[in-house]
């Protein structure tokens, strides 16, 4: 076989694996979105994990971007001052 024919198809076959890794890449992202949104967040999970493990394996399993963690701790974070107010510190 002339190497003209060998580089053309080689060329076929990344193109063809290229298509094939970014349909795989682009259903998996979509499944995950999907998975999250029937989730819903519910921190009072049946194991009774709390609501900051639950978002950190959330994060870990792909179910959350880096952003979106950090906007859902911050919530987190936010209620549980309003629930239990750090005590007031000592004045002169």
């Amino acid at each position: 076989m002339p190497a003209g024919v060998v580089a053309v198809e080689f060329a076929v076959f990344l193109i063809v694996l290229i298509f094939v890794a970014i349909l795989s890449s682009g259903s998996a992202w979509i499944a995950r979105r999907r998975s999250r949104e029937s989730l819903g967040f519910s921190p009072a999970s049946p194991r009774a994990e709390r609501a900051e493990a639950v978002l950190t394996e959330w994060l870990l399993a792909g179910y959350l971007s880096a952003e979106q963690y950090r906007r859902d701790m911050a919530t987190l974070a936010a209620r549980e001052a309003d629930r239990h107010p750090p005590p007031a510190p000592f004045g002169p």
